[in-house]
C-alpha cells in the first residue's frame, strides 16, 4: 500500500492511497481517522509515480465537480 498526503486547490488536506495494483482511495480526516470519500480503479499502472499522477488528476477532477 502506498499513500500520499496532499492539499486540494481549495486548501483541504486529503490522502490518496493505492494498493499497488489498481485500486485507489481518496480519503479525508474525520475525528482523527482517515475516511474514504471516493474510490476508483485504474488498470495498467506501472509505477508509484504514475499512480500518484493518476490519483492527483482524479482528485482535481472530483474537486472540480463539487465546486
Amino acid at each position: 500500500m502506498k499513500t500520499w498526503e496532499m492539499e486540494t486547490p481549495q486548501g483541504d488536506h486529503v490522502r490518496l492511497s493505492w494498493n499497488e495494483s489498481a485500486t485507489f482511495n481518496l480519503q479525508t480526516g474525520i475525528g482523527g481517522q482517515w475516511v474514504d470519500y471516493h474510490c476508483f480503479t485504474v488498470y495498467g499502472i506501472d509505477s508509484a509515480l504514475e499512480a500518484l499522477s493518476v490519483g492527483y488528476d482524479a482528485m482535481i477532477e472530483l474537486e472540480g465537480e463539487t465546486t
